[in-house]
């Protein structure tokens, strides 16, 4: 029986008393109707509302309740299949309409005296009253739900219910099968991060190879270990070929480096920053390596820092690269970057009205067939997507289309959550 959800102590040692009380109702059920039954446990709870039990939360019951001096009852219920069952057995005498409320002072005297035959087998097996200590707990009940099966009956429900105080309850002794030392070259898959930071949206759609990113959240000798939920940081030996020392001067340079691409026309979530985060995916540790983290020490990762790391942002990667060290900091040198709209840039419009101004008319018809002869109309191609909105087209307008190329080629949407 699996009582790890059945919201009870599934981790203690209650078996001696199931065994218990399948034996108390076999022998009551031999007893008084020298029937051998199947009794087995389908389900054990605490709950105060026994109809929380889905089990029985349909079910009619005869309740017999049996007094304890100075404690709460223990009370044995019997289902309504059962006792029209077995009281037909004993009185020979099968009814149709059979109902609970209209039971004759014969048969409640019957189905009391069984639940008490059930809880003098019991007895023994419970904590002495004189011993159980009344709390808190004493307001609750176990509740064993057990079903009842013969050759001459149908299955039936049978639940018994015992204050907590007095059920004798003890930790189950776990043996230890194996060690870690068992597993300690086994290997695991985790991910580790080396560190965040902070980008806007303008930043991160003009990223290009060979930037570098510094990781203003981290730290040289510290990585982050993840496991599903789990995050652990821990401490690692740096490499000393990942570290480049520089000055002020430089350090300041690359941290403005991406401020200093040719300034384009922003667009409004230009200036919203995101985090963007440093991973090394898929990576490979053995227990040992695991252990070496959950306890403290110091790790050595020389094969990981060879591995390349990828940029995320919102769980998207953007960038892929090497880690390396920059004064007491992590920063990544960018090898690859995805969905980037410098990679490929939108064309340029050509100075050949003749070869360009066809398509754009087929687009839009209001175009005049004339400017495809005159030579001195060859830059209104350039100016037709913003034609409508202003017919007089100014030539310093000729440099928006790139612009708005680069905008419609970076998917904001990527970020909204």
């Amino acid at each position: 029986m699996d009582y790890k959800n059945k919201n009870i102590f599934y981790n203690k040692n209650i078996n001696l008393l199931v065994s218990t009380l399948e034996q108390a109702i076999k022998s009551a059920l031999q007893t008084f109707w020298e029937l051998d039954c199947d009794v087995r446990l389908l389900a054990v709870n605490d709950f105060r509302n026994l109809r929380d039990e889905f089990l029985v939360s349909n079910v009619d019951f005869f309740s017999g309740q049996i007094k304890v001096e100075n404690h709460k009852p223990i009370i044995v219920r019997l289902c309504k299949n059962f006792i029209e069952n077995f009281l037909d057995l004993t009185l020979n005498n099968p009814r149709s309409d059979f109902d609970l409320k209209k039971l004759t002072t014969l048969e409640i005297k019957i189905l009391n005296s069984f639940c008490e035959f059930i809880y003098k087998k019991l007895k023994p097996s419970l904590i002495p009253v004189k011993e159980a200590k009344l709390s808190e707990k004493s307001e609750k009940n176990l509740n064993f739900v057990f079903y009842v099966m013969s050759d001459k009956s149908d299955v039936s429900l049978v639940m018994v219910s015992v204050p907590v105080d007095r059920v004798p309850i003890v930790d189950l002794k776990k043996n230890i099968s194996f060690l870690d030392e068992d597993f300690i070259k086994s290997q695991a898959t985790v991910k580790i991060r080396a560190g965040r930071s902070k980008i806007t949206l303008e930043e991160l759609k003009n990223l290009t190879t060979d930037d570098i990113i510094l990781l203003e959240d981290s730290k040289y000798d510290k990585l982050t270990l993840i496991s599903g939920n789990l995050e652990k940081d821990f401490k690692v030996k740096v490499n000393p070929d990942m570290i480049i020392n520089l000055n002020q001067e430089e350090n300041e340079e690359i941290n403005n480096e991406l401020n200093n691409e040719v300034e384009m026309e922003k667009n409004l979530w230009d200036d919203i920053q995101v985090e963007i985060n440093a991973e090394f995916d898929k990576v490979k540790m053995t227990i040992g390596e695991l252990k070496q983290i959950t306890q403290g020490q110091i790790v050595d990762l020389g094969s990981v820092f060879e591995s390349e790391i990828s940029l995320y942002v919102e769980e998207k990667k953007v960038a892929k690269g090497d880690l390396i060290i920059i004064n007491d900091r992590y920063a990544v040198r960018l090898n690859e970057v995805l969905s980037n709209p410098k990679a490929n840039p939108a064309p340029k419009p050509q100075a050949q009205p003749q070869q360009q101004a066809k398509p754009q008319a087929q687009a839009k018809p209001q175009a005049q067939p004339q400017a495809q002869a005159k030579p001195q109309t060859q830059a209104k191609p350039q100016a037709q997507p913003q034609a409508q909105a202003k017919p007089q087209a100014q030539p310093q307008q000729q440099a928006k289309p790139q612009a708005q190329a680069v905008d419609e080629e970076f998917d904001y949407s990527d970020f909204e959550k």
